[in-house]
């Protein structure tokens, strides 16, 4: 049996990670999809859709064709890797232990191939609502997530129909 210091306090515990690790899981629920507005102009910028075809999760955004009166959904692929995976929890630790990532105080989840993510944030208060991000990593580094919002699944295909393609970039 390991002995005790009695130099430690016996209400203190050494191995307390104050790094909220665990958060609700992406899920099947979490599929469909999100926009991300320019709060400045309060215009959306971008379309995203989160997709479980199979056994994989993939990420898509709307795009402009060489045919200003169409889109189309383009995937959104790393160097060679397009499907989403889980994060580790020591690289979801090591990308959001930074001091700007502090308040609120919450968990990620994450799912990412080399270049693109998607994050779930859910946060300690169980009164406030369950956020999304875009992420993206260069050369390993994430880069400030980006917020985006669900489309409510009865409004989503009359919003996707008629958006404005000259409203995003």
């Amino acid at each position: 049996m390991p002995s005790h210091s009695s130099s430690m306090p016996s209400n203190i515990s050494s191995n307390v990670i104050n790094f909220p690790s665990f958060g609700k899981p992406i899920t099947l629920d979490d599929q469909g999809v999100y926009y991300a507005m320019n709060t400045r102009t309060q215009t959306i910028h971008s379309i995203f859709q989160l997709d479980y075809q199979g056994d994989d999760w993939y990420l898509f955004q709307l795009e402009s064709t060489d045919n200003e009166d169409e889109t189309r959904w383009s995937l959104l692929i790393g160097n060679v890797d397009y499907v989403l995976h889980s994060m580790a929890s020591a690289q979801i630790k090591q990308h959001f232990s930074k001091p700007e990532y502090a308040e609120p105080r919450g968990a990620w989840q994450v799912i990412k191939n080399s270049k693109f993510g998607f994050g779930k944030f859910t946060p300690i208060q169980a009164a406030e609502p369950v956020l999304y991000a875009m992420l993206a990593f260069v050369d390993g580094e994430m880069l400030t997530p980006i917020l985006i919002h669900k489309i409510e699944e009865s409004a989503e295909s009359e919003q996707v129909a008629t958006l404005d393609t000259a409203e995003f970039a």
